[in-house]
């Protein structure tokens, strides 16, 4: 505590007595005497100095500014919570839509991949349906196939292409994704179900096939891997389907066929050469 202050306190004193003081004046007294002693001994005295008509008033008054002061902090205090707990609730939410916002165009939410930045090519399987192969190795990032149908002037065109999120995981390294690898089995009939098949979105496309172009016959080895498939599919309806037409794998240990059958799909894709 400053000795100035309780020069000024003590200047004060009489003024706040007298009741000439302002309430600015009054509340700067009083809050000083709570913590000094000597002052609250000088003004103690000062008081006992007047006649007792006046000090019962004085003190009456003095009782009524000191519980309007009372609550006038108390108003302030609750201001000040209100203040402190609207601000938290504010960046709390402001917390939580960052996270649900970063989760969105993280994981949810998709938007095609520029068609300069990967290609698509086709094979015919010897049963009619058309292979598509993406080739993403201009890509650093993840992405996901995504293909839609369109009916356009009674031609049915399908749109394939490569999504990825907005926010997503560049420079991955080299070896931990595969680069090429097929985007679609399009079933087709022996009419051809299918018009035309581009690259990219409505707005934005290429097209890489039209009904009556030449498509190239699937490798021996596409072929065998598309056959292991089918087996495979064929395997876990009858182990794994339940009566609701689910699947649900329920794996044992290392030693379950369903990780054997999975090294000989995937030492069958290795094989192809249309995805090497």
């Amino acid at each position: 505590m400053k000795k100035n202050d309780c020069n000024v306190v003590r200047d004060l004193m009489p003024l706040v007595i007298d009741r000439a003081a302002s309430d600015e004046s009054r509340e700067f007294v009083e809050a000083h005497i709570a913590g000094c002693a000597e002052c609250r001994e000088q003004y103690d005295a000062m008081k006992a100095d007047l006649p007792d008509d006046t000090r019962a008033e004085y003190e009456e008054e003095q009782k009524q500014f000191m519980d309007a002061l009372k609550a006038v902090r108390k108003k302030k205090r609750r201001r000040r919570i209100r203040r402190i707990a609207l601000t938290a609730l504010c960046c709390t939410a402001a917390v939580l839509l960052g996270l649900l916002a970063y989760d969105a165009l993280f994981w949810k939410y998709t938007a095609p991949v520029d068609n300069g930045l990967y290609s698509l090519s086709m094979s015919e399987l010897k049963d009619g349906r058309y292979v598509v192969t993406v080739d993403a190795g201009r890509t650093n990032f993840d992405t996901m196939t995504e293909s839609t149908e369109v009916l356009i002037d009674g031609r049915y065109i399908m749109y394939e292409r490569l999504q990825t999120t907005p926010i997503h995981a560049a420079g991955l390294p080299e070896g931990t994704r595969s680069l090429k690898w097929d985007s679609m089995v399009i079933e087709n009939d022996g009419e051809g179900t299918v018009d035309e098949i581009r690259q990219g979105t409505p707005r934005d496309y290429i097209t890489i096939w039209k009904k009556g172009d030449p498509i190239p016959a699937a490798s021996e080895e596409m072929e065998r891997y598309y056959a292991l498939e089918k087996a495979y599919v064929q395997w876990m309806d009858s182990l794994y389907r339940d009566e609701n037409g689910n699947i649900n794998i329920v794996v044992n240990d290392a030693s379950d066929p369903f990780f054997a059958w999975q090294d000989r799909l995937e030492e069958a894709r290795q094989a192809v050469p249309e995805w090497k």
